[in-house]
């Protein structure tokens, strides 16, 4: 199977499409290992080959017999396909260290988002997408919309923010590029440049997501390109989607219980302070530019639905007063928490002890709960314990509701605290209470389970993964947990199983089947166990067989004929031994869905 993968990527990439399809004075450029232009892209393609993915379109009027959903971006690109496109990107930004997979933190843009997709219902013709919700530790302020659902925001555009209606807003704005297919109209109306510049697309995003200097150096390059230019010029969001996006943000936010007021308040802030940035435009301000007619015409949108009594639920109309949100609608307690988490990972642990301690020290009425949450959270990553401890007491109690007192991001440090003194058996105590009083959290879950291992319970750590994995299949975090175990235990053949799982729900599909083949090669499976594992890589090489194509890609029919040869053959016999009783299999074989898989990748280490 590996010669097959490099066969995708070598003797048929889409690599080399793109290549030929550069302007020859570009595509010389690239050739030559000295030119900065060619250093640029590799960073650039970092992760997925960015510039691969969306390749070449034939974008004749229904040349590709695509569905009709109602859209003339369908022309150009499907909705299937736009969901391929930026699965596949996803892939390589899950590798990027900025990718934030903290459990507490991505449940709560998750839940933020989520709760403004099922307030967009009634706000725009289409609101039957999948969306995920993703944070990138980049101090830079930004936020992206990726083709297929996906929205990424930035750390540094949240700590930006003043209250949570204003990152409400920005959400609201991207939610509504989706749903709109902004992106892909934008396409429809270039037909015959479309598929270029939607790759310049995708990897000016990545490029210009950080204030870094090669990040910059990255952005400038792409600027300097024909290609580039065209992109900028051509298929930068209009000001007519700006301003739809604007529309159908302001009513989504309404109908979700935030302040209107949240989205023009920020966007003014924004264009006030780059006024003072010495020509250094964010990264947000790049894609999306802003005008002050744009803020004029978000203002009176406000207004009028103030004067309706389009507010919401409690909300006077004195609440929409100022020209900025006046914060009548209360931030959550995930949103304060999630500020203070995000500082501390913005700054090393020793910093971040200094800043929040400042902040404190100049509170001078009420100490600020979030903030005793931060350096609470600092002092235990500077292995301060005691200090630690003694921090969190004073906030313990902080947010309950429904006669539970404290919350679960509060408890989960209390317990990570402890488990860092080594006092394992109070750390797994709490986490049992907290677990019993938030049933559901993630991050409490993991964190019991990892605090098994670092006591030494292997076997109950196991255990309780597999446990988890029996009612929450589609999480590949149980699965890399159940690994562990197994590699501790030194059962290959469950490890690589369980790994190649996580791999398939990371849409990582080419990692899962070499880490099946792996295991059908472990000598330490019975018999149950190996014929599982080849029904499953047998699935998987179904599944990457009927994968959906990318926009022009084409399927390699040499490669077809290998698989198909393959399939065609009968797996190792499967006759029960009669001296074998039957044994329950620790995973439950999950037939994919092939029209959800996004398999190519040549990047097969664990996320």
């Amino acid at each position: 199977m590996r010669g097959v993968v490099q066969r995708i990527y070598y003797s048929k990439s889409l690599y080399k499409i793109f290549m030929q399809r550069l302007p020859k004075r570009l595509g010389a450029q690239m050739r030559r290992g000295a030119n900065p232009v060619k250093r640029m892209l590799c960073g650039m393609l970092a992760g997925v080959h960015i510039l691969a993915l969306v390749l070449p379109v034939s974008i004749s009027a229904n040349a590709q017999g695509l569905p009709d959903l109602g859209d003339s971006s369908d022309a150009v690109i499907s909705a299937q396909q736009e969901r391929t496109i930026g699965k596949r990107i996803m892939l390589e930004i899950r590798g990027d260290r900025a990718f934030v997979e903290d459990a507490e933190l991505s449940d709560y843009i998750s839940s933020l988002g989520n709760k403004m997709i099922a307030a967009s219902r009634g706000s725009t013709n289409d609101n039957r997408r999948d969306f995920e919700f993703f944070l990138l530790n980049d101090e830079s302020i930004n936020a992206f919309a990726l083709l297929g659902g996906f929205v990424a925001i930035h750390s540094g555009l949240v700590l930006t923010t003043a209250n949570e209606s204003e990152l409400a807003g920005v959400m609201g704005h991207e939610i509504a590029h989706i749903l709109q297919r902004h992106q892909s109209r934008g396409a429809d109306e270039q037909r015959k440049n479309a598929p270029l510049q939607l790759a310049m697309l995708a990897g000016a995003i990545i490029a210009a997501r950080s204030n870094s200097s090669s990040s910059s150096q990255a952005t400038e390059a792409i600027v300097a390109s024909s290609a580039a230019l065209s992109y900028q010029n051509q298929l930068n969001y209009t000001r007519d989607f700006e301003r739809e996006a604007d529309r159908i943000g302001i009513q989504v936010m309404s109908r979700a219980n935030f302040d209107p007021q949240g989205m023009p308040g920020f966007f003014e802030r924004m264009l006030r302070a780059n006024r003072h940035n010495d020509g250094k435009t964010p990264g947000y301000l790049r894609t999306h530019p802003l005008t002050t007619e744009r803020i004029a015409e978000m203002q009176d949108r406000v207004a009028s639905m103030r004067a309706a009594g389009k507010r919401p639920a409690g909300e006077s109309s004195a609440s929409f007063s100022s020209a900025e949100s006046s914060g009548s609608v209360p931030d959550s307690v995930e949103y304060k928490l999630m500020r203070a988490k995000l500082r501390v990972m913005s700054m090393s642990p020793f910093e971040a002890v200094n800043y929040f301690k400042t902040e404190i020290a100049a509170s001078t009425i009420l100490r600020n709960r979030a903030d005793a949450y931060g350096l609470t959270l600092a002092l235990m990553l500077s292995r301060q314990f005691a200090a630690a401890e003694k921090e969190l007491a004073g906030i313990r109690n902080w947010g309950g509701s429904g006669g539970t007192a404290g919350h679960p991001w509060i408890e989960n440090l209390a317990a990570q605290i402890k488990s860092g003194e080594g006092k394992f058996d109070e750390a797994l105590a709490i986490y049992k209470t907290a677990m019993k009083n938030f049933p559901g959290q993630r991050a409490l879950m993991y964190g019991y389970i990892e605090t098994l291992y670092e006591s030494g319970q292997i076997d109950a750590a196991l255990a309780a993964a597999n446990e988890q994995i029996k009612s929450i299949s589609d999480d590949p975090r149980y699965y890399e947990l159940a690994a562990k175990g197994y590699e501790r235990k030194n059962k290959h053949l469950a490890e690589h199983r369980a790994i190649g799982e996580a791999y398939f729900r990371r849409d990582n599909l080419i990692g899962a089947i070499q880490q099946f083949e792996i295991a059908t090669k472990a000598k330490d499976g019975d018999f149950y166990e190996s014929s599982a594992v080849e029904s499953r890589l047998r699935e998987l090489k179904i599944a990457f067989r009927s994968r959906p194509l990318l926009p022009g890609e084409k399927r390699d029919k040499e490669l077809d004929k290998e698989l198909d040869k393959e399939l065609g053959k009968e797996p190792a016999s499967l006759a029960m031994p009669k001296s074998a009783a039957p044994k329950p299999a620790p995973f439950r074989s999950v037939v994919p869905n092939p029209t959800a898989l996004s398999p190519l990748s040549r990047d097969v280490v664990p996320r």
